[in-house]
């Protein structure tokens, strides 16, 4: 079995996902996207962009989507991705 950790080597913390981190290294302060449009939380599992989410996990992976770049360059200038890591 494989533990999920982020290639810069976070790997979780008692209040912090994996999730949570790649959130916070990608996520802008405008909270505009890739594609020029705020995204951000209005109601549970909505995004002021239009998209409706079925579950929490689902809408974390809009955001991601909507944020990371393609070469996931994070705001402090590393890599950050997700990656297999030992248990």
């Amino acid at each position: 079995m494989t533990a999920v950790q982020c290639a810069c080597g976070f790997s979780g913390l008692a209040d912090e996902t994996i999730t949570d981190h790649l959130e916070i290294v990608f996520v802008p302060r405008d909270m505009r996207g890739k594609d020029g449009l705020v995204h951000e939380e209005l109601n549970p599992l909505e995004c002021s962009c239009g998209f409706t989410a079925s579950t929490p996990d689902q809408l974390d992976e809009h955001f991601l989507q909507a944020f990371m770049p393609d070469d996931g360059t994070g705001s402090d200038g590393k890599t950050h991705r997700r990656s297999a890591g030992p248990c």
